[in-house]
């Protein structure tokens, strides 16, 4: 045995030369050059075994560069290579596209174990460019992408596209939080989600996907993680509440009240989530009888109850969006709630007007973000009576010049916004709250942002 690592790379590098010379009439068939060309490959082909991650990128890039004559070398060697460098070669296939290339990789998929073909999806889904190209190649031909190697074949294929779209909504969703990294919410901010330009089902696949994330509930995909749905795929700057957030305003854009198993599914949780705060704010009053105010734990209980009312605003939010007339009585009861003084919310306005804004109260958000400028920040909460005002000149049954106080008080509120320090052009920009403003007085709104720009340094685009 000791004699093996010293025979291995002679053994690898006859295979190695067995496979280039064998697809030499490919290369010539390919237009390739002959020589140099060849060089390059298997180069690059040995340096997909680096234990060098740099190394093992540049060869895949490299070898991209040299297709498609790299093309049959590759198919070759995919057969019986590690698994380590299957990786790379799968990636190298599936960014490809060419025909040749996924038809091996798909077929390479419906020929491995079961264990194997669950890393190989897992493997191609996970790379950007690969994803695109197979969703690609799915979309122009369903049925010839899944008919390959029997039913067997058709099953692992079928949940390879299933993954693949899945994880295409997931990464559409990621998107829209904001350059800036701001994940605050305005009306429309989803609709990428809904599909207009897709096949028929994709609102409710869409649906299904973030209504998981919501709830943090798994959408079983045969051999593939229980937990999480595609968290492999997640950024790491988006933390769990957060992106859970993020998720119940997609719900609530995409969910309608036909939709009656994911309201009941948000139901349930609404419910867990009002037992949940209950306990903790026991918990809470317990550690005020026994600890002091400055005391870890009594600061760790108090934050805990917050956050626990946090997560269950976004909840009734989304359920009074879906189903105003069933929810309209636990946003007030909640409202209640949160003016309370035994305990009393580290941030209760703030929450009052965060969820006003969303049930679309704007009258009442604008006075709740007034009073929470109080004891918080006055950029934020004049940016946000902004867009309450903005919003509510869209509001039905307005007269003409309702509509214009409206706007002319969004304009002021936005200026006083930027005058105690709002800078986030890219969030503002995007935030269909302010349309009106961008289609009603354009010349004010671009003058304030180059106010922004100016005060803060900002280069132009």
């Amino acid at each position: 045995m000791r004699g093996m690592p010293r025979t291995l790379p002679s053994l690898l590098a006859c295979l190695l030369a067995v496979l280039v010379v064998g697809t030499a009439s490919a290369w010539a068939e390919e237009g390739a050059p002959a020589g140099e060309a060849r060089s390059d490959v298997a180069v690059a082909l040995g340096q997909l075994a680096s234990p060098v991650l740099t190394e093992r990128r540049e060869a895949v890039e490299r070898l991209l560069t040299l297709m498609p004559g790299a093309r049959p070398t590759l198919i070759a060697a995919l057969r019986g290579a590690t698994w380590s460098v299957q990786v790379q070669l799968l990636e190298v296939l599936a960014r490809d596209g060419g025909e040749a290339s996924v038809d091996a990789l798909l077929q390479h998929l419906v020929q491995a174990d079961e264990a194997q073909g669950v890393r190989i999806r897992l493997t191609l889904v996970r790379d950007e460019k690969a994803s695109a190209r197979l969703l690609a190649a799915w979309r122009k031909d369903p049925k010839t992408f899944t008919q390959r190697g029997g039913p067997k074949g058709a099953r692992r294929l079928q949940e390879l596209a299933d993954l693949l779209r899945r994880a295409e909504i997931e990464a559409t969703f990621l998107a829209r939080k904001s350059k800036s990294g701001s994940t605050g919410y305005y009306k429309g901010q989803y609709d990428a989600l809904k599909g207009a330009d897709r096949k028929p089902g994709y609102r409710k696949l869409a649906l299904q996907v973030v209504t998981g994330i919501a709830i943090d509930r798994a959408i079983p995909t045969p051999g593939l993680y229980r937990t999480g749905i595609y968290r492999f795929l997640r950024p790491h700057y988006v933390d769990e509440w957060e992106f859970q957030s993020m998720a119940l305003n997609a719900v609530a854009e995409l969910c309608t009240p036909e939709d009656k198993l994911t309201i009941e599914m948000l139901e349930q949780r609404r419910i867990a989530l009002l037992i949940k705060r209950e306990r903790l704010k026991v918990a809470f009053l317990e550690a005020r009888s026994f600890y002091r105010y400055a005391s870890k734990q009594y600061q760790d209980a108090w934050f805990d109850w917050d956050d626990a009312l946090g997560e269950y605003l976004d909840q009734v939010a989304c359920l009074y969006i879906v189903s105003p007339d069933r929810y309209h009585r636990h946003v007030e009861e909640f409202i209640d709630v949160l003016r309370g003084h035994n305990p009393r919310p580290v941030r209760p306005w703030s929450y009052i007007a965060g969820l006003q804004i969303r049930c679309g109260w704007y009258r009442d958000a604008i006075d709740s973000y007034g009073i929470a400028m109080a004891d918080g920040s006055r950029a934020y909460g004049y940016y946000n009576q902004a867009c309450a005002y903005a919003s509510w000149s869209r509001k039905a049954g307005l007269t003409k010049g309702q509509q214009e106080r409206h706007l002319n008080a969004a304009m002021r509120t936005l200026q006083y916004a930027v005058e105690f320090g709002w800078s986030d052009i890219d969030w503002m920009n995007e935030d269909r709250d302010l349309d009106p403003l961008r289609a009603h007085r354009r010349g004010d709104y671009d003058a304030l942002i180059k106010v922004i720009k100016e005060k803060y340094g900002f280069e132009d685009d």
